[in-house]
């Protein structure tokens, strides 16, 4: 597959046009015109690209990449020099998508997530630039905190954070991945039982206890690792690329 139908098909898929983001949506860096293997991670990193090239990759794509509108124009040095210096001497391609794989409704992080948790009747979630990046939904019947919780730990592969805030049997949730604990002052104005995200942050504890919410971190990294590995079997089933996940993990 050229490179440019590839980006098409990405674009198109992913609504890029659609979402104000502070990351640079597409391809980041240009590589070789053909590609027919794909390699999936979560952030643009060294370890990903020296990887990638030891395993033939003629592309890879991110959701965390190395360009970003808030960091303006960097020089090429340190860390930088060397990420780009794997990818152009190899000559692989990298895409990055940022909130359009979080609310992608088919493989986005959020969207993959609730329907494994068992999260019915999906509605969006989560305003965020406009946009909303997350979802929400009811459980068939209400599970114990813990229940849930253990549930959360088993498809996210990582441990939970909990902040018990509010009701013991849980019935709704909301997921919204990554470093959107902010978020949880929405769930619980929506009278949600529970909010799953990827990091907690310190003033957030005490908002879910007055407010009557429960909060759940389970990984910045590891809520994020959904999305693309959804992607991976997409690219694969539709475009008939070989694709292959790298898991570089990150407790964070």
């Amino acid at each position: 597959m050229r490179r440019r139908e590839l980006e098409r098909h990405l674009t198109q898929w992913l609504a890029v046009a659609d979402f104000d983001d502070d990351a640079l949506n597409g391809l980041q860096v240009e590589g070789r015109s053909e590609v027919r293997r794909v390699a999936l991670a979560v952030s643009a990193c060294a370890e990903v690209f020296a990887l990638a090239a030891e395993e033939g990759a003629d592309a890879v794509i991110v959701h965390h990449g190395l360009f970003w509108k808030r960091h303006g124009v960097e020089p090429v040095k340190g860390p930088l020099r060397k990420r780009l210096g794997l990818l152009l001497s190899h000559e692989i391609s990298l895409f990055a998508y940022h909130l359009p794989l979080d609310a992608h409704q088919e493989f986005g992080n959020n969207a993959v997530a609730a329907r494994a948790l068992g999260l019915r009747n999906l509605e969006p979630f989560g305003d965020y630039h406009g946009r909303k990046i997350g979802w929400k939904g009811v459980l068939a019947r209400a599970q114990s905190r813990a229940s849930f919780v253990a549930r959360l730990e088993a498809f996210y592969g990582h441990r939970a954070l909990v902040v018990p805030g509010g009701p013991e049997a849980i019935v709704s949730a909301a997921v919204v991945s990554g470093g959107a604990a902010d978020l949880a002052t929405q769930a619980a104005r929506e009278r949600l039982d529970c909010f799953v995200t990827g990091e907690a942050a310190e003033h957030v504890t005490y908002l879910c206890r007055e407010q009557r919410v429960n909060f759940a971190a389970l990984g910045h990294y590891a809520t994020e690792r959904v999305g693309v590995r959804a992607l991976a079997e997409r690219l694969r089933d539709e475009l008939r690329l070989e694709t292959f996940f790298l898991e570089v993990e990150n407790e964070a």
